[in-house]
């Protein structure tokens, strides 16, 4: 004869569930034990393509490669474990709201996942710089170790500068006419300046931690009738001589010779 405390107990389950516990949907097996590791897996195995093609400096700095890629083998690992761990799934209410909302975070994770696979890696385009506005972000007063103003008397060579070096110095100086004369040379893509029409920026974007904080940067050139020939977002490699600007740029890079390059495979500056 069955117990009648243990019928009445487990009825009392499926009441409160709204299911049998012993009888879960599919969908809401997929939801509860693998929708969570796949994601995790995916990104991880994602992070160590983009290592492997020495695409990781498109999203973070080279300070954290290491970092990033240890945590991602770890999450492989733990995904590998989950994997032969069992686990029970829980019973739910079945309801259509439910049903709906489930429907939807699989379709969102399969979209998240699906953009991780299917869309190239790339760098950030020249309608983030347009969003973020040039030089707008915080440099730090050092060029290349040293303060802006230690530079110009210690007689570098300029000719190791690189866009963020160059932006840094014309931005930080309190005395531009020391630079007047001097040769440039940097490589980087193009953006308009909104407020001179002869006027562009070779410019980078400066990645201090992620993509997602990169902000760009550049150096004014002075050149009449540019846009015939070029636009926005094309990556240039700019030869010139600084020369005195006005009140908005004081210098700028002038008698220009400006030629379309690919682009680089490390596009930022950090």
């Amino acid at each position: 004869m069955p117990d009648q405390t243990s019928t009445h107990d487990h009825a009392q389950i499926r009441d409160s569930a709204g299911a049998d516990p012993r009888t879960v949907s599919l969908l809401e097996r997929l939801r509860q034990r693998w929708w969570g590791v796949l994601l995790l897996v995916t990104a991880a195995v994602c992070i160590l393509w983009l290592a492997m093609t020495d695409r990781l400096g498109l999203y973070i700095h080279p300070r954290y490669f290491v970092f990033t890629v240890i945590m991602a083998l770890i999450a492989v690992a733990l995904g590998i474990v989950s994997v032969l761990v069992h686990v029970d799934t829980e019973a739910v209410p079945r309801r259509r709201g439910r049903t709906v909302l489930q429907l939807a975070s699989v379709v969102g994770s399969l979209a998240v996942v699906g953009s991780m696979v299917v869309l190239p890696p790339s760098t950030l385009s020249v309608a983030t710089a347009d969003q973020r506005s040039v030089n707008s972000g915080t440099l730090a007063g050092e060029v290349q170790g040293q303060d802006a103003q230690t530079v110009l008397t210690s007689n570098p060579d300029f000719s190791t500068f690189g866009i963020k070096d160059w932006a840094t110095l014309l931005r930080q100086t309190t005395r531009p006419a020391d630079l007047e004369g001097r040769a440039f040379t940097g490589v980087g893509f193009v953006i308009a300046d909104p407020d001179a029409a002869g006027v562009f920026y070779v410019s980078r974007f400066v990645v201090n931690c992620c993509a997602v904080d990169a902000q760009p940067v550049g150096v004014p050139v002075e050149l009449d009738g540019w846009s015939q020939e070029l636009k926005a977002g094309d990556w240039v490699e700019v030869s010139g001589t600084l020369t005195a600007g006005d009140a908005t740029h004081p210098l700028v890079v002038g008698t220009a010779k400006v030629d379309k390059v690919a682009e680089p495979a490390d596009p930022y500056d950090y």
